[in-house]
C-alpha cells in the first residue's frame, strides 16, 4: 500500500509542474488564482506559512490534489467490481432467492411509442395511442402492452433496492471494520485532544491516507451512479446528489486544512448505524419483517447513541472546546460550521425515524422504508399479469 501511494505521488507531482512550465499562460494564471484562494491568513494558524508544511522524513501533510485524483479513479475501480462482478455474481441470486423479481427486459424499440410514451406515459390520450399503435403497425392492445413493459422496464423494483442496498452494506461493512481497526491504535481516539495538539504539524499516517481516500471514493461512485443511472424520480435524485456531494466537500474540505484527525472520528460515529440501516432495508424489501423490526430497533438504538451521542458530545465538543485552545484561524471556523450543519441533518433525520418507529406502533403498520421513493412499486403481482 505504501509503495502504491508513493509511486501515484510522485507521478502526480512530475506531471504537474511539466504541464505547468510547457503551457507558461495558464501557469501564471493558476499562480495568480492562487494568491487569493490559497491566502495563508485563512487556511493556517497565525505565524505558520505554506513553506512551512513541506513533506520531510517525518512528516507527511495532505496534498491538495490527492482529493481530487485517486478517489475518482478508485471510484471507477469501484463501479466496475460492483457492476461486472458483485451484483449479478451475489447480489442479484441471493435477491432471486429471496423471493424477488427483477425488472423486465426492455420491449423492442418503437420511436413513435417511446415518443408517446416520453409525453403521456401510461395515459396517452386514446386518439394519440391509436394513431400511434397504427403508424407503429400494431393492434391496440399490442401498443397498450408495449407502453406497460416499456414502463417497468424503467422503474425501480425492490429487487433493484435490494441489490442497491446490498452494494452499500458491502462498503460500510467494510469501512466500519476497516475504520474500527485503524482508530482503534490511535492515540487521538483515546485523547482528542491530541486532534489539535501542534496543529497544523500532524503527520499523515499510510493507513489513514488510505483510509480517508477509498470512503471518499465510495461517495464518488454513489454521485456517478446517481447522475448516470438515473432511475429514481427528479426530487429524490436530487436529495440524493445534495447528499453525497456535501459529503464530498466535507471530507474534502477536512483534508485540505489537515483536520484529518477530526474527520476520521466523524467518519467512525457515522458508519456503524449505516450498515444496520442497509441490512433492515434489505429484510423489509424481501419481506422478512420480523428481522426488518428486530434489526431497525437496533438500528435505532446505535443512531441514537452515535449521531446523537457519540457525535456532539466526544466529536463536535472536541473540536468546539479543544480545537480552540491552539487555532483561532477562519477555515477552523469553517470546519465548526460545516460539523454544526452535519449535526442539524443528523437531528433532522432522527426526528423522521421516530415519526417513522411510533407511527409504526400507533397504527400498528409494518415499518415502511426510511427513504421513500415514489418510483418505486412492489410490482410483483403486476409483472405476473404481463407474463
Amino acid at each position: 500500500m505504501t509503495e502504491v501511494k508513493e509511486f501515484l505521488s510522485e507521478v502526480m507531482e512530475s506531471t504537474l509542474p511539466h504541464f505547468l512550465t510547457k503551457n507558461s499562460s495558464v501557469g501564471q494564471w493558476l499562480e495568480q488564482m492562487s494568491v487569493i484562494v490559497w491566502s495563508e491568513d485563512f487556511w493556517l494558524p497565525e505565524g505558520v506559512r505554506w513553506q512551512d508544511l513541506k513533506d520531510t522524513e517525518d512528516l507527511h501533510f495532505p496534498k491538495f490534489y490527492d482529493v481530487w485524483i485517486y478517489p475518482i479513479l478508485l471510484a471507477l475501480v469501484f463501479l466496475m467490481i460492483q457492476y461486472h462482478w458483485f451484483e449479478p455474481r451475489v447480489l442479484m441470486p441471493l435477491a432471486r432467492s429471496a423471493g424477488l423479481r427483477s425488472r423486465p427486459p426492455p420491449p423492442e424499440s418503437r420511436p413513435v411509442l417511446e415518443n408517446l410514451y416520453r409525453h403521456h406515459k401510461m395515459r396517452p390520450p386514446p386518439a394519440a395511442l391509436e394513431k400511434a399503435a397504427r403508424i407503429a403497425n400494431m393492434e391496440l392492445k399490442e401498443a397498450e402492452q408495449w407502453l406497460w413493459t416499456h414502463h417497468k422496464s424503467n422503474r425501480l423494483t425492490k429487487f433493484d433496492l435490494f441489490v442497491n442496498c446490498g452494494s452499500c452494506f458491502a462498503y460500510h461493512f467494510t469501512f466500519c471494520i476497516v475504520g474500527g481497526v485503524i482508530m482503534y491504535r490511535k492515540p487521538w481516539t483515546w485523547n482528542t485532544a491530541l486532534c489539535w495538539q501542534d496543529y497544523p504539524f500532524h503527520n499523515l499516517d499510510n493507513d489513514v491516507w488510505w483510509y480517508y481516500i477509498l470512503v471518499l471514493a465510495f461517495y464518488y461512485s454513489m454521485l456517478i451512479t446517481e447522475t448516470l443511472m438515473p432511475r429514481r424520480m427528479n426530487d429524490g435524485r436530487i436529495k440524493m446528489l445534495l447528499h453525497h456531494l456535501t459529503t464530498v466537500f466535507l471530507m474534502s474540505f477536512s483534508w485540505v486544512c489537515n483536520f484529518v484527525r477530526g474527520g476520521t472520528l466523524v467518519l467512525l460515529v457515522h458508519e456503524l448505524a449505516d450498515v444496520l440501516l442497509m441490512v433492515a432495508k434489505m429484510c423489509y424489501y424481501a419481506k422478512k419483517m420480523f428481522f426488518a423490526n428486530i434489526i431497525f430497533g437496533v438500528f435505532l438504538l446505535v443512531w441514537v447513541i452515535t449521531r446523537c451521542g457519540f457525535y456532539p458530545f466526544w466529536v463536535m465538543r472536541s473540536v468546539f472546546f479543544e480545537a480552540t485552545t491552539y487555532m483561532f484561524m477562519p477555515s477552523a471556523y469553517v470546519f465548526m460550521g460545516l460539523l454544526t450543519g452535519l449535526l442539524i441533518l443528523n437531528l433532522a433525520w432522527t426526528i423522521l425515524i421516530f415519526r417513522t418507529f411510533l407511527t409504526s406502533i400507533c397504527e400498528r403498520k409494518e415499518l415502511k422504508e426510511l427513504h421513500p421513493d415514489s418510483d418505486v412499486e412492489d410490482t410483483d403481482e403486476e409483472m405476473k399479469k404481463t407474463e
